[in-house]
């Protein structure tokens, strides 16, 4: 089995053991078999006969020269007086090698050479001039057609190994690209996950540890949220995890967390009245059917927007609107406290909303509004029902 598979991987192991055969079995005819008018096979039949067949070990990596040893070795044999028997078999498979591997011109040389070579045949065996002829021509011209076709075939196979080659690395910068795209985006679940909710406990801490003597009743408030959001933080990064697991599939389908929706909006705008944000949150048109993929995008973009507003613009008014209209989704974050966003240079929340909004086809503005504050505008077409 081993020796069959490093055959294919390597012809020159089929050539030489077809340039052994030959070799043994012209031998073996010559010897056995006398024919009155020729010499007997002698030892320089036999040196004649193996300058005829060895060379076909090399047939595939120098054909031209081949075949002009193995027709020269030839016309010396028959020339000799030698029965010329199965030994014009051999500069005949030389020449179809040639005509395998090399272009037409190349092969036109070659073809002349394999002309002489019936010729000699023929006159060593004193045939008729018109059957001299016609061999010298016929099979010559068989041998080119077939070694053409082979010459064909094997471009086909390379340009099909090619194009295979090439399809195998599309593909593989396929999977690449979509892992990557993959990896952006749990990294920018994981971004608005850590930042909404570490920013919403940093708040929380702070105003607990301000009126622990003080005002203890909202001292434990501000704790108690601080223990649900850590919760609800281990939650969501639980479930991204899971997405990573790569060994799993099932556990990542079958997640018991789902991934947010708008339906956890008023949840989000209660964390962030919690945190000192006077919230105001206005939803209108049918929400609860738009694609889950649309509705996280979404829910990710106010709640990034939220997190600015913790950030840059503390204890203040905002109002947040999501409607849905005829063709179009509209999600609005306005607040009336310092420019949320003007200091946050370097960050990604930024860019993660608009990146959010570009997968929807959708456009994403940011800036800060004339009568003071700072307004985020999501928009995203949506199909006509």
């Amino acid at each position: 089995m081993h020796r069959i598979d490093f055959a294919r991987r390597d012809p020159r192991v089929v050539d030489l053991a077809m340039a052994l055969t030959l070799l043994a079995l012209m031998g073996l005819v010559g010897g056995l078999f006398r024919a009155e008018g020729h010499r007997p096979f002698d030892g320089w039949a036999y040196a004649l006969t193996g300058l005829i067949c060895l060379p076909l070990a090399a047939r595939r990596a120098a054909p031209m020269t081949v075949l002009l040893t193995s027709a020269a070795a030839y016309v010396v044999y028959a020339g000799q007086g030698y029965l010329p028997g199965l030994h014009l078999w051999s500069p005949i498979v030389a020449f179809y090698s040639l005509a395998a591997l090399k272009p037409p011109r190349v092969t036109a040389i070659g073809a002349g050479v394999a002309a002489g070579v019936m010729v000699a045949s023929s006159l060593a065996l004193h045939a008729p001039l018109f059957a001299t002829l016609a061999q010298a021509v016929a099979v010559p011209a068989v041998a080119w057609a077939l070694g053409n076709v082979s010459r064909q075939l094997e471009q086909r196979n390379r340009q099909l190994a090619e194009a295979t080659a090439q399809l195998e690395y599309e593909q593989r910068r396929n999977i690449e690209h979509a892992v990557g795209q993959e990896r952006l985006r749990i990294a920018r679940e994981l971004h608005d996950v850590v930042a909404h909710h570490m920013s919403m406990i940093s708040m929380q801490a702070g105003l607990a540890g301000y009126v622990f003597d003080s005002d203890p009743e909202t001292a434990r408030t501000a704790v108690g949220t601080i223990g649900a959001t850590s919760r609800e933080t281990l939650d969501e990064m639980r479930r991204l995890l899971v997405l990573l697991r790569e060994s799993d599939l099932e556990d990542a389908v079958e997640a018991p967390h789902p991934a947010p929706g708008l339906n956890l909006l008023p949840a989000l705008a209660d964390r962030a009245g919690a945190a000192g944000v006077d919230v105001e949150l206005t939803t209108g048109g049918e929400l609860a059917t738009l694609p889950s993929g649309l509705q996280l995008a979404v829910y990710r973009v106010v709640q990034e927007a939220l997190t600015n507003v913790l950030k840059h613009a503390g204890r203040c008014r905002a109002e947040i609107t999501v409607r849905r209209e005829p063709g179009v989704l509209r999600a609005t974050v306005r607040n009336d406290g310092a420019p949320a966003g003007r200091t946050g240079t370097g960050g990604f929340g930024l860019t993660g909303m608009r990146e959010r909004a570009k997968l929807y086809g959708g456009t994403l503005t940011a800036g800060p509004r004339p009568d003071g504050g700072f307004a985020v505008e999501l928009t995203i077409p949506l199909p006509r029902q």
